[in-house]
């Protein structure tokens, strides 16, 4: 009988409710793509992040020359910066020639100044809040 009543209870039961709500994506427009080779690779990064290999969500589609769309989910609300690059070899990491400059297309959240060290956080950042997004980044080239 206390098997019946178990079993009963546990139909009866409600499913658990997940109190996370879902995070809006952010859709990243990368502009200036050369060509449809290799990938196109974005990092949305916080301040102690920026400009750095380990930022909070990234993300990669096909390289398609022009413009390639990269779609980022599960991104909480917050204040982020963008920073992306043109993958041609498909190595995994924005490839520099010996003096260190990039030798890949980098782009960054609102186009900022890049300067001899890239762009400040402050120049490149945007809040994303609770809505879907969608940002543009446009590739640069310094050969």
């Amino acid at each position: 009988m206390l098997a019946l009543l178990a079993a009963v209870a546990l139909q009866t039961a409600p499913f658990p409710v997940s109190s996370t709500p879902p995070q809006p994506p952010l859709k990243v427009m990368v502009e200036g793509v050369r060509d449809s080779e290799g990938y196109v690779r974005v990092d949305v990064c916080t301040q102690d992040t920026f400009l750095g290999r380990q930022c909070e969500t990234s993300g990669a589609a096909p390289a398609q020359k022009g413009v390639t769309e990269v779609v980022l989910n599960h991104l909480p609300p917050g204040v982020y910066a963008v920073q992306a690059f043109h993958d041609r070899n498909g190595d995994g990491r924005l490839n520099r020639g010996p003096l260190g400059i990039p030798v890949e297309e980098v782009g960054f959240s609102k186009s900022p100044p890049l300067g001899l060290h890239g762009p400040s956080f402050q120049r490149a950042a945007f809040v994303h809040g609770d809505v879907a997004q969608t940002i543009d980044v446009h590739l640069n080239r310094f050969w």
